[in-house]
């Protein structure tokens, strides 16, 4: 019988438990529980003493080397004191497991788990939040980065996006004409008002969004780094407006938006340029949310939703509502 080539598998808890015990000193009662699918396989290890998580990659995603340096960023930024995830080593000093599974090698990283505990009112928290990101970029800047990361740039928000994306708007001509006519100007836009300022570019988080900070207490504790890149500073900002845009449209007008630049100033100021890219970004980032939805549709990782018209009014509706407002916001002629 000829072997099929596959996508995507998924390790069995039981068995990865008993690898995992060959190289972390986990305790005799820890258990293993698959938690969630994403941009990663996450399982949850839990013992009396404490709970982690384990970041398992997709394959062909990233490479060893990849992963290595942002563990390298992280820690980083917790040799500079900031509250960011901790990953956990193995028995031999080493924070990047690899795991051979039949669709190709897949890395592994143990993290120390988070519990979610806010206390204070919501400009509060989201004033540290946004002194905590721009902390985050100041430290960047002493990062010894050996620029392995994909780069947030024109092939990453645009050039992907676009080949990705075209083949499921043929039958939404208007939008995929709205596409055409837009994405490139939002990034030469960004670019061409960035570019002159060396200190707006470094290694940006990626992916600030809800469900990649928690709170304790007021202090915020961010994590997850596996969409982490050389880019503009302006894009993380870019992307957790994006995120807020969901709940609430009109975010940009009100105290909680307000509050995460005011935290963001406090650390580190930034020029007017760098505020209108702001809003080019937060409409950039639906392109790449769109094009993760499009390849975990081809990898049919239980994403039959994905790219279905219903899935485009909400996201791709997204996009063109976030390019209105940046066109508006940055004084731009797109529309």
């Amino acid at each position: 019988m000829n072997t099929i080539k596959i996508n995507y598998s998924q390790f069995l808890p039981s068995a990865l438990l008993a690898e995992l015990q060959n190289h972390y000193d986990l305790p005799s009662d820890s258990e293993c529980i698959f938690f969630k699918s994403g941009l990663n396989d996450i399982y949850q290890i839990t013992s009396s003493d404490e709970t982690c998580f384990l970041r398992v990659s997709l394959a062909g995603v990233y490479s060893t080397e990849q992963i290595t340096e942002e563990i390298r960023f992280i820690r980083h930024l917790l040799a500079k004191e900031l509250s960011v995830v901790e990953p956990i080593p193995s028995k031999d000093r080493s924070y990047v497991l690899e795991l051979d599974a039949p669709e190709g090698m897949r890395q592994a990283v143990l993290f120390r788990g988070i519990v979610q505990s806010p206390v204070g009112d919501a400009d509060t928290l989201m004033y540290n939040l946004g002194r905590l990101l721009a902390q985050v970029h100041e430290a960047s800047l002493s990062f010894d980065s050996h620029t392995t990361r994909p780069v947030i740039d024109q092939t990453m928000l645009v050039d992907a996006p676009s080949r990705l994306l075209a083949p499921f708007l043929r039958h939404r001509p208007d939008d995929l004409a709205f596409l055409k006519q837009t994405a490139m100007p939002l990034w030469q836009s960004a670019d061409d008002m960035l570019g002159k300022y060396s200190t707006a570019y470094g290694t940006c988080h990626g992916d600030v969004q809800p469900n990649n900070y928690y709170f304790q207490g007021d202090v915020p504790v961010l994590f997850d780094f596996d969409c982490m890149g050389q880019g503009y500073f302006a894009y993380d900002l870019g992307v957790l407006l994006a995120n807020y845009t969901f709940a609430d449209n009109e975010i940009y007008q009100k105290s909680i938006w307000a509050s995460v630049l005011a935290g963001y100033r406090s650390v580190r100021s930034f020029h007017a340029d760098e505020e209108k890219a702001i809003y080019l970004f937060a409409a950039l980032h639906m392109l790449r949310v769109l094009s993760y939805h499009a390849k975990c549709r081809e990898q049919n990782q239980g994403a039959f939703y994905f790219m279905t018209d219903p899935h485009l009014n909400l996201f791709f509706g997204a996009y063109k509502r976030l390019t209105v407002l940046a066109n508006e916001k940055a004084s731009l002629h797109l529309l």
